[in-house]
């Protein structure tokens, strides 16, 4: 197979991936984009998925109250966050709590 022969571009785009280490960048897009649906609708009004670094899925919670219910939830998230995306991405839920009311996803 010569450097000119047809290449499918799922498999270009994989190794671009890996390459330039954009896996977690994608995992937290995904995330955020399907939020809700993977932690359910009142969780997913009152938190969002702000980062995620070494296995360690961060959480921004609406208040003191929410990051107190998410941190005694914190391994169930981890485990729905890991599940949702394949596996092996994430291994921890961290919780901080934003404060001022509904949670920004401007992170």
């Amino acid at each position: 197979m010569s450097e000119r022969d047809p290449v499918r571009i799922g498999s270009v785009l994989g190794q671009m991936i890996h390459r330039e280490g954009w896996r977690p960048r994608l995992a937290l897009g995904r995330l955020r984009a399907s939020w809700s649906e993977i932690v359910g609708p009142q969780i997913g009004a009152n938190s969002y998925p702000g980062k995620l670094s070494d296995g360690v899925l961060l959480i921004f919670a609406e208040s003191g109250a929410w990051a107190t219910e998410l941190a005694l939830l914190a391994g169930r998230l981890a485990v729905k966050a890991d599940a949702f995306l394949g596996g092996g991405l994430v291994r921890e839920v961290k919780v901080v709590a934003r404060g001022g009311g509904r949670a920004s996803k401007r992170g």
